[in-house]
């Protein structure tokens, strides 16, 4: 066979071109990524180089572009996992606690001319405003 291998799209963001790599050859596709040593090298010089490339046979291309239009449901059950223990709401997210002020480290931090970093993260509910661990 003599087929031409052609450029089927161009991404700046190596992972999203690996996650379509990755749905191809699921699909029994062959394909390759080109540019992508060189820009996960040379980050600066993505745009230069034209993004990292996915390469495919000629013959293969309407198949990819029909397998890379079909939206893919991803079932998510994290969110499920984590409901405010005082409303039972899922609309919660994790993030820095409130940070308690000490006169104890505010001092001696002030006096070592450094800057105490205590960075405590908690779930926090959206609807109620409860935070949790």
């Amino acid at each position: 066979m003599n087929d031409k291998i052609v450029t089927l799209k161009a991404f700046y963001n190596p992972i999203e071109a690996e996650i379509v790599k990755g749905r191809l050859e699921a699909n029994d596709i062959q394909c390759f990524i080109a540019d992508g040593n060189f820009i996960g090298a040379n980050p600066l010089y993505n745009q230069a180089a034209g993004g990292i490339k996915i390469k495919v046979f000629e013959h293969d291309l309407d198949k990819c572009r029909e397998i890379l239009s079909e939206k893919i449901e991803v079932e998510n059950d994290e969110k499920e996992l984590y409901a405010c223990p005082r409303c039972s709401s899922t609309n919660v997210f994790y993030g820095p606690a409130e940070v308690k002020k000490n006169w104890l480290f505010i001092i001696l931090s002030f006096l070592t001319v450094t800057y105490p970093i205590f960075l405590h993260k908690t779930w926090h509910c959206k609807a109620c405003g409860h935070k949790f661990d």
